[in-house]
C-alpha cells in the first residue's frame, strides 16, 4: 500500500524573491505553497481554477458557434456564410484572449 501521508520535509535555500514568486504563483492558484512546489517539483499537472466570468464567456462563445452552425446547416446562402466566418474568426479571437489570460497565471 502507498503511504500518502506527508510527513517528511526538505530543506532547501531560496532567495526571497524566488520565495515570493513562489508564494504568488501558488495563490494565483489557489493552491498553498507546499502542495504547490510538490506539484511542480514531481512535474504533476497543475489544474487552473478558473473564475466564473470566463466559464460564462467560453459558454457563450460556444452556443453562438452552436447556432452559426444550426444556420449553415438550414441555409446555404452566400451573404450568410461570410457572415458566420467573420463571426466565428471575432470568436476564436476571444477564445485566445482567453487562452492568453489563462497563460498569463505562468506556472
Amino acid at each position: 500500500m502507498k503511504d500518502n501521508k506527508k510527513i517528511k520535509r526538505i530543506l532547501i535555500k531560496i532567495s526571497e524573491s524566488e520565495k515570493n514568486e513562489i508564494k504568488s504563483k501558488s495563490d494565483k492558484l489557489d493552491m498553498n505553497v507546499s502542495s504547490y512546489v510538490r506539484h511542480a517539483a514531481l512535474n504533476k499537472r497543475i489544474i487552473i481554477k478558473t473564475d466564473k466570468e470566463m466559464i460564462r464567456q467560453v459558454r457563450y462563445i460556444g452556443n453562438n458557434i452552436n447556432q452559426i452552425a444550426h444556420q449553415l446547416n438550414v441555409n446555404s446562402d452566400d451573404l450568410l456564410i461570410e457572415e458566420a466566418y467573420i463571426q466565428l474568426k471575432e470568436y476564436k479571437q476571444m477564445l485566445q484572449s482567453i487562452l492568453d489570460n489563462i497563460k498569463r497565471i505562468d506556472c
